[in-house]
């Protein structure tokens, strides 16, 4: 092993298609992008492709098929819709710190240069979800390995503040936004007393039961404000179906939240497995993001508040529809990404 690596690296492999596929995805939507509108746009399509690959491979990761897809739909849908790739980069960060796919605990540096990009990129309100997601995968991180250094726990609750503060002098922040402050708050102590008191006596179920009750406590406001946008449309609101398609899609992602994962192959370490635990917490958290930041923006129109983490939502379905599939008794081909 190398004496320095960052922990959230995870080289690329040109000897395998879906990496080969990766680049190839990263630079033909960037093209694609650029001759639709130009630079901006062209960047922000080959991003989006790419990072909604690799986020997938972190997710998915025995099933290389998902991040191929989830490369083409992230792609096309960055063509279509004003994606984020800011905001996609922080969550796949998010991802890489929770499933922890290198084999590598992060370094205290490396836990406040990622902070600092996550509070960067906090003055959009799908932004400052970004940034709570960070803080939450640091703090679960010593959840999950209590080994870990127990400064990522300070650091995690910098983040949030920073965050907060950053979003609420320059970004345009709402009532709503007041409630799920609260709510992430309330979450954030849930998990931290039941840490403290339970330990870890109760097991690899017990961890897991407690990360999921502490992100529905963070999501019920999102939830309260789906049903509020559902009652606002009229009965001949040609919304309505995209509603529908987007609901169906966030209950899916939802269930992937309760799938027990089972991982079989090693990261690109040979000695190292990743945890099943620790994609499934990383799983729901994505899921979490995806929804909260939908729920909350404050775009009038349905495809205006999801655009920014629709990349995100499209993968999600994708993993979703992998696991239903093979447990009906579909053959999935299994391999490493």
């Amino acid at each position: 092993m190398p004496a320095f690596r960052v922990s959230i690296t995870r080289p690329l492999d040109l000897g395998r298609f879906s990496d080969r596929l990766a680049l190839a995805a990263l630079f033909s939507f960037g093209a694609a992008g650029y001759l639709v509108g130009g630079w901006a746009d062209g960047v922000q399509a080959g991003l989006a492709a790419y990072l909604t690959w690799a986020a997938a491979r972190e997710l998915d990761p025995d099933h290389p098929a998902t991040a191929n897809l989830s490369a083409l739909a992230g792609g096309a849908l960055a063509l279509g819709l004003d994606t984020h790739a800011g905001v996609l980069f922080v969550v796949l960060l998010v991802v890489k710190v929770m499933v922890g796919s290198s084999g590598l605990p992060p370094a205290t540096w490396e836990t406040g240069v990622l902070g600092f990009g996550a509070v960067v990129f906090a003055g959009t309100q799908t932004g400052w979800w970004a940034g709570m997601a960070m803080a939450a995968a640091l703090f679960l991180d010593t959840v999950v390995h209590p080994s870990s250094s127990a400064s990522h726990r300070w650091i995690a609750g910098a983040i949030g503040l920073g965050s907060s503060l950053f979003y609420f002098f320059l970004g345009d922040p709402d009532a709503w936004w007041s409630v799920h402050v609260a709510a992430v708050t309330a979450a954030a102590l849930v998990l931290s007393v039941r840490t403290a008191y339970l330990g870890e006596a109760h097991g690899r179920i017990g961890t897991r039961r407690r990360v999921l009750f502490s992100l529905w406590i963070a999501g019920f406001p999102a939830g309260i404000r789906l049903l509020d946008r559902v009652a606002d449309l009229g009965a001949g609101d040609g919304a309505w179906l995209e509603y529908l398609l987007l609901v169906a899609a966030s209950v899916l992602c939802v269930a992937v939240g309760f799938i027990r994962t089972d991982v079989e192959f090693p990261t690109d370490h040979a000695d190292h497995d990743v945890s099943s635990e620790r994609v499934e917490i990383a799983r729901c958290l994505v899921v979490a993001f995806v929804i909260a930041a939908w729920t909350s923006a404050p775009g009038e129109l349905v495809t205006e508040a999801v655009e920014p983490a629709a990349p995100l939502l499209a993968m999600m379905v994708l993993i979703g529809l992998r696991e239903l599939s093979q447990r009906a008794g579909v053959r999935v081909h299994r391999g490493t990404v």
